[in-house]
């Protein structure tokens, strides 16, 4: 008999083990869509936050470099810290929008679940008063929260003013070096004060979200499992004892409305913390919705971006004479000339494209409403290059700008050649990240770049440059260019034409404004404007490079220093800022009459000489 007991307890035991070794497999098994399941959650996520950082990127960099903007925002101060709002705004933006979802639909589908659990203990009617309770928490600690959204919003903004120092500093090292010491520690005072700014912020934010979280952890987690049991036991302590069961069922009960009431207590106060999301995604939507909103108004606005420039512009009497010249319009004939008998009352902006490069009776302000020049008249033809002399300030570079449609024409006609046959050459050459080839090919994009862009993106460039880049077959005239500005020897550098180096800290200041006159020797437009584009060459070498633009054809229209330089020039624009005095602030030096009579004899005597210009 003992034997038959023993035998008996051992196959129990046997099957208790097999009962739970089927579980431990079952639940082994059940592990895999699991943990596919839940990492496929944080996969969908974060392709969706990509893709929302896609679309919203691609979307700002078409308005961005369009019309301008990029320039509008950096230097008319159209927009603050564009590059970290395009960088790390609509990163954060996007990571909170996408964070978002499964802080609220995971949430919100236990709470569904768990709810339908519970009724079949508690019923409905028992729950109401949990969620009754949760409404009012939700309440409650909204009225008592931080105003989350702004405070995002300053702390983005107190991080790009920090980075934007650092990157300041950068930029100028040079500059900062060679006054070291002490510019070194005055750099250093400079940063520390950018970071105390942002610690001191962070501190005070993150002392009252240490409030917050006091409350929220209280009222969503701690008193509401009081509240849970009170929902629970509540009907049990009230119900006829007859009927409640015995002890074990009771227990089993318990044990399993609580974990329901739990996981369905976790679930609501998920969903009543998301608010705290919702105010820190409102923070990162209020610099995106700034960043779209600006970045979009300047991409569309006039190319000239007036009413941005008039922000930055100091009142001048120059509106004023604009505004009289409006109102004097209508009583003069402008078509028999009757309106010369008002030298000095500007005309109206205006802008035209033709074969020369013309500017008649323009007057230009500063920034800061000091007046530059007044009635400039001179026009350059095919042939017949210009050259700009005067003291620094007075207005040289800004006439440029004008030129260029980078400033507003605020008084006067300015007649330009079409894009594709004007070049420019800033003193700062610009150079691209790529290879050798890539730096004189600019401003086609480099090889790279190309060959990875997409079609569309391909065809968007093509339409606006009016033709698809060439990168083969045009090694041989690469290279002429560059034997015409001494710079052959870069080729046996590296590895040739497909060299890639950092161009910037690699060549001196020299070599990068030979190396951008070998792009405009490559591209060879109509004409040229050369803002003092060869400043860091010597005087020899200056001379040389001059005339290679003259033999290749390309008419010049530059400013510049040394006299020597007359000789690549028919006329000179002496700009002396002398408006106050002489009520122009200009005169003309006719330096090859000859050239200048044999182009066009009225215009050219005109371009010689407009409203008194030249000095005897």
């Amino acid at each position: 008999m003992l034997l038959f007991l023993l035998l008996v307890s051992c196959c129990d035991l046997l099957q208790q083990f097999a009962d739970f070794g089927r579980g431990v497999m079952d639940f082994a098994l059940l592990g895999i869509p699991a943990a596919i399941v839940n990492s496929g959650l944080k996969f969908m996520q974060k392709n969706l936050e990509l893709s929302f950082q896609q679309r919203l990127t691609l979307y700002l960099h078409r308005l961005y470099t369009s019309n301008r903007a990029y320039y509008a925002a950096s230097t008319l101060g159209g927009l603050t810290h564009a590059d970290q709002r395009i960088t790390e705004d609509v990163e954060k933006f996007c990571f909170s929008v996408s964070d978002l979802y499964s802080h609220t639909f995971k949430p919100l589908l236990d709470v569904l679940l768990f709810t339908h659990s519970l009724s079949r203990v508690m019923g409905y009617k028992g729950q109401l008063g949990l969620y009754g309770y949760y409404v009012v928490v939700a309440w409650l600690l909204r009225a008592l929260a931080p105003p989350l959204a702004q405070m995002t919003a300053q702390e983005s903004a107190l991080v790009g003013s920090f980075r934007a120092a650092h990157q300041r500093l950068v930029a100028h090292s040079e500059e900062v070096a060679f006054n070291d010491p002490p510019a070194g520690v005055a750099e250093q005072l400079i940063l520390n004060q950018h970071l105390q700014r942002l610690i001191t912020f962070s501190r005070l934010s993150s002392f009252q979200r240490f409030l917050q979280q006091i409350a929220d952890g209280y009222c969503v987690k701690y008193f509401a499992s009081c509240v849970a049991l009170l929902v629970y036991a509540a009907p049990i302590y009230f119900m006829d004892p007859a009927v409640r069961g015995n002890q074990g069922q009771l227990t089993a009960d318990y044990i399993r409305s609580m974990r329901l009431l739990q996981n369905t207590s976790r679930g609501v106060g998920d969903l009543i913390m998301v608010y705290k999301r919702m105010t820190s995604l409102a923070g990162h939507t209020s610099r995106v919705s700034e960043l779209l909103e600006q970045v979009k108004v300047m991409s569309s606005e006039d190319t000239e971006h007036k009413e941005l420039f008039k922000r930055n512009l100091s009142h001048t009497s120059l509106a004023q004479l604009l505004e009289q010249a409006e109102q004097e319009s209508d009583q003069f004939n402008y078509e028999d000339g009757s309106h010369e008998l008002q030298p000095m009352s500007p005309v109206s902006p205006k802008r035209l494209t033709g074969a020369t490069i013309k500017f008649q009776r323009v007057a230009l302000d500063a920034p800061d409403g000091m007046p530059l020049v007044r009635e400039l008249s001179f026009e350059v033809r095919r042939g017949c290059s210009v050259m700009l002399m005067g003291p620094n300030g007075c207005g040289k570079s800004s006439l440029f700008r004008v030129l260029a449609g980078l400033w507003p024409l605020q008084a006067g006609e300015i007649t330009s050649p079409p894009k594709n046959e004007l070049f420019y050459l800033s003193q700062r050459p610009y150079l691209v990240v790529g290879s050798l080839r890539d730096q004189l090919l600019y401003p086609i994009p480099p090889a790279r770049v190309w060959q990875g862009s997409k079609q569309s993106d391909q065809q968007l460039f093509t339409s606006i440059a009016g033709e698809e880049p060439k990168y083969k077959d045009v090694d041989d005239e690469l290279a002429a260019c560059l034997r015409a500005v001494d710079l052959e020897y870069l080729l046996s550098r590296g590895a040739g034409w497909d060299a890639v180096q950092p161009w910037n800290e690699t060549l001196s200041g020299g070599e990068k404004q030979r190396l951008a006159m070998a792009r405009l020797l490559f591209h060879k437009p109509t004409y040229a404007v050369l803002d003092e584009c060869t400043s860091a060459v010597s005087a020899d070498g200056e001379v040389k490079l001059y005339e290679a633009c003259i033999n290749a054809g390309i008419t010049l229209l530059s400013i510049a220093h040394r006299p020597i330089l007359k000789r690549f020039h028919q006329l000179v624009v002496h700009i002396d800022g002398t408006v106050s005095t002489t009520g122009k602030g200009w005169w003309t030096e006719v330096l090859d009459e000859k050239v200048l009579l044999s182009s066009s004899s009225a215009v050219a005597l005109a371009a010689i000489s407009i409203a008194g210009g030249q000095r005897p």
